[in-house]
Order: C-alpha cells, then sequence, then structure tokens
C-alpha cells in the first residue's frame, strides 16, 4: 500500500477539521462584585418585602401611637317626641315635645388607664300640651333654651391600670417593629451570603470554561503540528488521528463546562431579582484580590458571632416581645374595679339664648356623681391558661436561641475548618500544578524523542488540566468558608452596608453597622 495515501487522509482530515467554522458564541455580560450586590440589593423580591415589612411596622407604632391623642367629637340632632298622661278623671292628655341641639366634647385616653371627657351641649326645646282631653285647646311652653356642660373621669383601679396595660399594644408595635427590622437584617446578610456564594461559583464555572478552552487550542496546535509533519513523513499518519480524538474529547469537556457556566450565570440572575434570566454572565472579579484571611482567633470569632449575627438578633427581639405578653396575658379576666366621677353644670332661660350662657357662667345648677363599679369572673381558667400559653411562648423562644446559638458556634468552627482545609488545598494544588507543567514538558519531550506512547502525554495534561482546576476550586472553596464566616458574625452587612438601600428611617442603623465596620476592620476574616 502507497504510505502517501494515509498520510494525505490525516492530513485532510487535519485540515478539514481546522476549516470547521465556529458558532457565534453571544456576547458576555461582564458582573462586577459591588454591581451584582447592588442589584440584588435594589430588586431582590425577598429583600424588598423585608424592607416593606419594615416600614408596615413603623406605620403600626405611628398607630398605637396615636392612641393617646385627645378626641373631638361634634354631634348634632332633632328630637320629637309624643308623651301621654293620665289625668285623674282617667282620661290621657298628650304632649308633644320638640328638641333642637348641638354638642361637641373632647375625650382623652392617658397610658396608665385613665379616661376624661369634657362635655358641652346647648338645646332648644317646645312643649306643647292639651287643656283637655279630646280638645283641641292646646298650651306651648318655650322655646326653652338650655346649656350643660359635664366633665367625666374613669379610672380603672385593677383591670387595665397602669402603663404596663395601656402602653401594652404600643410595646408590642416597638417590639414587632425591631424583630422586622433584624429580619430586615437577616435577610440582607443572607442575599449578601447567597449572591457573592453564586457570584464566586459563577467566577469558577467561567474559569473552568476558560481552562478547557485553553487545553483544546493546545490540542489544535498540536493537532496542526502533527498533521504538518505527517505531510513530511516525519510522523505516522495514524498518529494524526490521536489528536482528532483528543480534540473530540476536549470539546465534549467546554460543551460540558459552559453548560454549567450558563445555569449558573441562570441561578446568578434569580438572585439579582432583575427577571433577566440571562445565561451570559461572567463575573469578572479574582478570588486572588480578595482581602480574606483569619486575623483573628475561632474563640474571638465564635465570641463576635454570638454578640452580632443577625439570626440571634431577631430572636432575642421575639423573646422580648414574647416576654412582654406574659404581663399582660388574661389581663381581660382579672376582677375589674373602676372608679367613676363626674361633675355637671346645666343652666336653663326662657325665650332666649343670652340669659342662657349668662346663668351659665354664674347661676348654674350643679351635679355630682362619685361611684365604683366591681366586676369579678367566676372563674379563672381562661386567664390562668392565657398566662401560661404567654410563658410557654417565653420558653419555647429561648430554646430556639438556644439553638441557633448552637448552631452559629458549629457554624463558626466548621467555616474555620473549611477555610483552613481549602487554604492548605490551595497550597497543595498549587505545588500540584507546578509538578504536572514539569511531568507534561518532560512527556512532551519524551514523546518527541520517540521514547513515550501519545496516551503517556495525554494522561499528564490532563493531570495538568485537573491541577488547575483544583486550584481554582480550593481558591473559591476558601471565599465561601470566609464568606459564611462574615455571615454568622454580622461582619458581612456591616462590610456592605453602603450598598443597602437607604430611607430615612434606617439610617441610623446603617451609620451604627458602619461604624461597627470601623472598629472591626483590622480583625477583619
Amino acid at each position: 500500500m502507497n504510505r502517501r495515501i494515509p498520510t494525505a487522509i490525516a492530513c485532510l482530515l487535519a485540515s478539514a477539521a481546522a476549516e470547521v467554522p465556529a458558532l457565534a458564541a453571544p456576547p458576555e455580560r461582564r458582573l462586577g462584585q459591588d454591581a451584582a450586590i447592588q442589584t440584588a440589593m435594589q430588586h431582590n423580591p425577598s429583600l424588598q418585602a423585608a424592607l416593606l415589612e419594615v416600614q408596615q411596622s413603623q406605620h403600626q407604632v405611628r398607630a398605637e401611637a396615636g392612641r393617646f391623642v385627645p378626641h373631638l367629637q361634634l354631634d348634632g340632632g332633632y328630637t320629637h317626641a309624643e308623651s301621654p298622661r293620665q289625668q285623674r278623671d282617667g282620661t290621657v292628655s298628650r304632649t308633644t315635645t320638640n328638641t333642637f341641639d348641638v354638642g361637641s366634647q373632647v375625650s382623652h385616653q392617658f397610658e396608665w388607664g385613665t379616661a376624661l371627657t369634657l362635655r358641652v351641649e346647648g338645646y332648644r326645646s317646645t312643649s306643647t300640651q292639651q287643656l283637655e282631653p279630646g280638645s283641641a285647646d292646646t298650651v306651648t311652653l318655650g322655646p326653652a333654651y338650655g346649656t350643660v356642660g359635664r366633665l367625666t373621669l374613669n379610672q380603672p383601679l385593677l383591670r387595665g391600670a397602669g402603663t404596663t396595660v395601656g402602653e401594652a399594644a404600643l410595646r408590642q408595635a416597638r417590639l414587632a417593629r425591631t424583630t422586622a427590622e433584624r429580619a430586615q437584617d437577616v435577610a440582607a446578610s443572607q442575599l449578601l451570603r447567597d449572591v457573592l456564594a453564586a457570584y464566586w461559583e459563577l467566577w469558577y464555572r467561567s474559569r473552568a470554561v476558560q481552562i478547557q478552552r485553553d487545553a483544546k487550542a493546545l490540542a489544535e496546535q498540536q493537532r496542526k503540528e502533527a498533521g504538518q509533519r505527517a505531510a513530511m513523513g516525519a510522523l505516522a499518519p495514524f498518529e494524526v488521528l490521536n489528536y482528532e480524538t483528543r480534540i473530540a474529547e476536549l470539546d465534549q469537556a467546554v460543551e460540558s463546562a459552559d453548560a454549567q457556566r450558563r445555569q449558573q450565570a441562570v441561578e446568578m440572575g434569580r438572585l439579582l431579582g432583575t427577571r433577566e434570566f440571562d445565561a451570559n454572565y461572567v463575573a469578572e472579579a479574582d478570588p486572588r484580590a480578595e482581602p480574606y484571611g483569619t486575623a483573628i482567633a475561632q474563640a474571638d470569632a465564635i465570641k463576635a458571632a454570638l454578640t452580632r449575627s443577625p439570626e440571634v438578633a431577631q430572636l432575642e427581639a421575639q423573646i422580648a416581645a414574647a416576654e412582654d405578653r406574659v404581663a399582660t396575658a388574661g389581663e381581660s379576666e382579672r376582677p375589674r374595679l373602676d372608679l367613676e366621677a363626674y361633675v355637671q353644670s346645666e343652666q336653663l332661660a326662657q325665650g332666649e339664648v343670652p340669659p342662657a350662657m349668662d346663668h351659665f357662667g354664674t347661676r348654674p345648677a350643679y351635679s355630682a356623681h362619685v361611684g365604683v363599679v366591681f366586676e369579678l369572673p367566676l372563674s379563672g381558667t381562661t386567664r390562668s391558661a392565657e398566662r401560661r400559653v404567654a410563658e410557654l411562648a417565653v420558653e419555647a423562644a429561648r430554646l430556639r436561641l438556644r439553638q441557633q446559638r448552637d448552631q452559629i458556634e458549629a457554624q463558626v468552627v466548621s467555616a474555620y475548618v473549611n477555610a483552613e482545609t481549602a487554604r492548605r488545598r490551595v497550597a497543595l494544588a498549587e505545588t500540584t500544578v507546578s509538578i504536572a507543567t514539569q511531568q507534561v514538558r518532560a512527556q512532551r519531550q519524551r514523546y518527541a524523542a520517540g521514547v513515550a506512547i501519545f496516551i503517556e502525554v495525554q494522561q499528564a495534561e490532563d493531570t495538568l488540566r485537573q491541577a488547575e482546576l483544583n486550584v481554582e476550586r480550593a481558591r473559591v472553596d476558601l471565599v465561601l468558608a470566609h464568606l459564611t464566616l462574615e455571615h454568622v458574625t454580622g461582619y458581612l452587612l456591616a462590610r456592605h452596608a453602603n450598598l443597602m438601600p437607604v430611607s430615612a428611617d434606617t439610617e441610623a442603623r446603617q451609620a451604627a453597622a458602619l461604624g461597627y465596620l470601623a472598629v472591626h476592620r483590622v480583625a477583619a476574616f
């Protein structure tokens, strides 16, 4: 068989494969780390919902505080009344009265339970009376003008007495606001962690694609050189087919890596909250440029986590709310003892209004009343049950806090283990890359000298490529471990507080977070 025929076939295969046009890749959307955080903070629905709940709780506090302001009431009306009256002889006469009245009152409920009401009203009344039963003859009295002023006091002495009960709804609203603020911190910190974790996973997937593409580009260059050598007779023709197989395998590796990158890009788009599920996001940051490190001891990190963790702060706020409910549990079933009192001034004038107003100030008719009202439930079952419910809620909240503290401590220890392991993996993988690079160089030289086969070169190149992937994977795992540390210690939220959505109600809390960041900057993880 003519040796030139397989040589020509191999050359044609190499040339045809090299000339296959590549499909145009869609344009990449490069994404910076701060840009990703800021976009997520502005558009992510979970954080936006938490912000709305904070605003809702703030308005609820205003609503409860508004219960302790004076209320003005204005009223007026007309009354027509007919009253039958029995006479001595057994007959019945009828009296008709027409009354116009207007009034106003100011009432105020105080925090300690006292209720005060001041009412002033005036009326005009006329009365028509039959002179004889069944007769059309009548006599009209009036018009009479009257004024009445009354000051009423109601003071609970048992049920509902004191600010513990009177301000219960306001305190609960304030505690609910604190809980909502802590929930917002939790949502923001979790979102930061998820976005950054997804960002660095996207970076790794993009880096894996690039490593696979570099390996393919190298294989294509090697195939071209092999084709040229085969054409000159310096290489057996079938050796070119080994490079073709190699390129086909690397094509699959590139496609697989790019599919994983695109899937991660879609997840990144979901977290950003812009409703653009774009598969072309590419992370442009580099984990080697990130200022991560363990500058403080593990025990100090645990202490910081238990002190500053958003989850712990949220549960502490829930405990405070539960404890406050214990103080008022069963209040509606307590014995009731109220002091009631009023003083009233009334005057009546005939025919015109001014005398009535004058007499109201100079010669009024006074009335006064003082009394008590006592009410006793005949069973205390409801009150004791409600109080026990509130106490059990406190105990449950404390147990949840204890569980969260244990979980946080375990997370810190685990994150330290993961960080130290990832740090060692980075060093080991970098060493492996160095050794694998030398091994590839040596195998290529041996192959060129004819003392090694192609599969040995391929295995060396695969080892190098896997070592490069392991380096990048370890670097990203190191970043993820420190993200976990920053999240559980509250430092992640403080570090990115300047990217949080700002409103007038959250400026003070943001300033506190930035102050914490300034104090603990030296001890950054």
